[in-house]
């Protein structure tokens, strides 16, 4: 018994990802000039919570897999210059919450909570984030509650030319060309894409840009990747950092095969 104990307490963790979209409260307002997100989950021993636009994602790090337990929300989490005065309070729980990162330009706009709760058993862990909402700057902050039409290429409600929504690096470079139905990019770089065939949400990156952290929950998303203008070459690796094993990709890929969601880190040449 002691030595399977041991080989237990050896083995890798394996986190397992719960996506789920909060419940809209009855004053849910995209537009409006504020917002909040209560955040309801059952978490039984380690669980990174992470919100952005209109989804939350569970974490599971150690013990049970977490649950939603009746999160809801006013409206997405902004992104860009709609988003100002972000505040983060744990309510209720007996573990650890901690909000770990502000959404900002670094992180894509996604605000990352992790709940510690060593005690034995799961229960209910409560935590509530709020902000103000500028809507003069420019159009919709592309939330994906599902408040209306989607037209299955990924493109966010309100923005026609360049999404200055996503500041971080080049990413704001990107538009989306109605014709072709797809995110672009203006200019020498590259583009990540949620689904195959260039269709869905887009993660892009101008010419000598480096990125060392897509982030081990949303960098799972990407399927697909196009160049654009002069680029020739991305170098893609398997861990955070440029490490683990790497390849150089030289064209575009309608389907990143063996890499698809796999991608943690890159660097555009």
């Amino acid at each position: 018994m002691r030595l399977f104990t041991c080989i237990l307490a050896a083995a890798p963790l394996v986190a397992e990802i719960v996506t789920i979209t909060p419940r809209r409260t009855r004053d849910y307002d995209e537009r409006g000039n504020q917002g909040w997100c209560s955040i309801r989950v059952w978490v039984d021993d380690e669980v990174n919570i992470f919100v952005e636009e209109g989804q939350v994602v569970f974490e599971t790090v150690r013990g049970q897999t977490a649950r939603d337990a009746g999160s809801e929300c006013s409206q997405p989490l902004p992104r860009g210059n709609n988003l100002t005065d972000f505040q983060f309070r744990g309510i209720d729980g007996r573990g650890e919450v901690r909000l770990i990162e502000e959404p900002g330009p670094r992180n894509r706009y996604r605000a990352w909570v992790r709940i510690r709760d060593a005690k034995r058993g799961g229960e209910e862990h409560h935590f509530k984030l709020n902000w103000r909402s500028n809507w003069t700057s420019y159009g919709s902050s592309g939330g994906r509650f599902p408040s209306g039409r989607n037209d299955g290429g990924g493109k966010p409600g309100g923005v026609s030319a360049v999404d200055r929504g996503n500041s971080g690096g080049s990413d704001n470079g990107r538009y989306y060309d109605d014709r072709e139905r797809t995110w672009k990019f203006n200019g020498d770089g590259v583009c990540f894409y949620a689904d195959r065939d260039f269709r869905g949400d887009a993660l892009c990156a101008g010419s000598g840009e480096n990125r060392a952290n897509m982030g081990r929950v949303f960098s799972a998303n990407y399927q697909s990747m196009r160049f654009f203008g002069r680029v020739r070459e991305v170098e893609v690796f398997e861990d955070e950092n440029y490490r683990g094993t790497s390849s150089r990709l030289s064209r575009d890929e309608r389907d990143l095969g063996r890499w698809a969601g796999k991608v943690q880190s890159f660097r555009v040449r």
